[in-house]
């Protein structure tokens, strides 16, 4: 058993946050709501009814997710990004308008075939983007969605890799691109989406807090002791006790 009594209620046109330890059931839930798992036993419902009334092609059509270990096709840079809405692999305007909006403009410039330049070395004409330029690309395919009929889209950790700092940055970058849809940043480093509208705390298979980042830090429970452990592995010199401007080092 993942999840004892969850009880969470997503907000529409916000942003979410889900934080928690490893183990949390953070991924599950994501997966749930994509219906790539179904529960058990409750239900999810999208404004009282459950999403099991609606097909699942369909229901997948309105959610966009970015996993952590998010696909990188061995295809062209358009392909890639226009395959977050595969019924519009075409628009090829609204492709080159959300590349531009993520900052890879001038990197796909630079490539050989430019928007049609396959991402794998071996094949002809073909090139290899940075692990931050692919990052961009997932990012400019869940917009790609959103702009042809996505309602939800979900960020699975897929900055776990990068610093803090990094992680930080592309947080917001992606909280001000999707304004207005409903979005859920998932991530185990609480300092990293604190500007998120709801801040939702996963622990021991339940919902344990949840509020914003101010409310929850004032309220000196078990978010504010986490970002308070999570704080101490970082060391900065102007301030050593904020996360979001330190650089991480080893604890220990």
């Amino acid at each position: 058993m993942v999840f004892d009594g969850l009880d969470l209620t997503i907000p529409v046109g916000r942003c979410t946050a889900i934080v928690g330890v490893n183990g949390a059931g953070k991924t599950t839930l994501v997966k749930l709501l994509a219906r790539l798992y179904e529960p058990t036993s409750g239900r999810i419902t999208l404004d009282g009814v459950d999403i099991r009334a609606y097909p699942v092609d369909l229901w997948r059509t309105r959610l966009s997710v970015i996993f952590q270990d998010f696909v990188r096709y061995e295809s062209s840079v358009a392909d890639n990004v226009g395959l977050g809405a595969v019924g519009s692999l075409d628009d090829r305007a609204t492709i080159r308008e959300v590349v531009d909006s993520v900052g890879l403009s001038d990197v796909v410039a630079r490539l050989p075939l430019g928007l049609d330049t396959p991402l794998a070395r071996h094949l002809t004409g073909g090139a290899e983007l940075s692990g931050g330029q692919w990052q961009r690309v997932a990012l400019a395919r869940a917009l790609f969605a959103l702009r042809h009929g996505s309602r939800v889209v979900v960020l699975d950790e897929p900055t776990a890799s990068l610093d803090v700092r990094a992680e930080t940055g592309f947080f917001e970058e992606f909280a001000g691109l999707a304004d207005g849809a409903t979005t859920l940043l998932i991530s185990h480093r609480f300092s990293t989406v604190r500007h998120a509208d709801l801040i939702v705390v996963l622990e021991h298979g339940r919902v344990t807090e949840q509020g914003s980042h101010a409310d929850l830090v004032a309220r000196d429970g078990r978010y504010a002791e986490l970002f308070r452990l999570q704080a101490d592995r970082f060391v900065d010199a102007g301030d050593a006790g904020d996360p979001v401007d330190a650089v991480e080092r080893p604890v220990g």
